[in-house]
């Protein structure tokens, strides 16, 4: 995690092995920008519905874990299973699923988090619709433990040979 942080470049490629801890990671990293970050929207596109309501749940167990040490409370607007809303600020963290292909792109995006992506049906699509809800110095980020031969491998090999505008990391 270490060097990723030191190797990011805000549009990154994550191949990995299991249970690195590189979505809890990236859910804590982006938990900060709901705590702190006015206005802002970090979005969360996990496989299936299992994975994408226990991600929440680990967003949820970031906001208390913040919350008992800074002995403070984050009013929430909204609570949902699907997503949250800080009253203060305005920020929302939301999760879908690779199941809707549209999830995602009507937004305006100011973290995107597509998790275990290799196991998406509608790779593709996904990451051209959602990616381009993302503002411009947003940050997104593609991580999964590998699926075999798709659309998600082909993205990973162009971008490890700098043919698209994402940084490959394999760990």
């Amino acid at each position: 995690q270490r060097r990723f942080v030191e190797e990011a470049t805000g549009k990154d490629i994550i191949l990995k092995g299991r249970q690195m801890g590189f979505s809890s990671f990236i859910l804590g990293a982006f938990t900060g920008d709901f705590i702190f970050k006015e206005n802002s929207l970090s979005v969360v596109i996990a496989d299936i519905a299992d994975n994408a309501q226990d991600l929440l749940a680990r967003v949820k167990h970031y906001i208390k874990a913040f919350e008992a040490h800074e002995k403070t409370k984050i009013p929430l607007k909204y609570n949902s299973k699907y997503e949250l809303q800080n009253a203060i600020n305005g920020a929302r963290y939301i999760i879908g699923t690779a199941e809707n292909t549209e999830f995602g792109r009507s937004k305006t995006i100011t973290n995107l988090h597509m998790s275990e992506a290799a196991f998406y049906k509608h790779f593709s699509k996904l990451h051209a619709g959602a990616g381009t809800a993302l503002v411009p110095t947003g940050r997104f980020v593609v991580e999964t433990t590998a699926n075999g031969f798709n659309d998600f491998k082909t993205f990973y090999n162009d971008s490890e040979m700098g043919e698209t505008d994402f940084k490959a990391h394999f760990y």
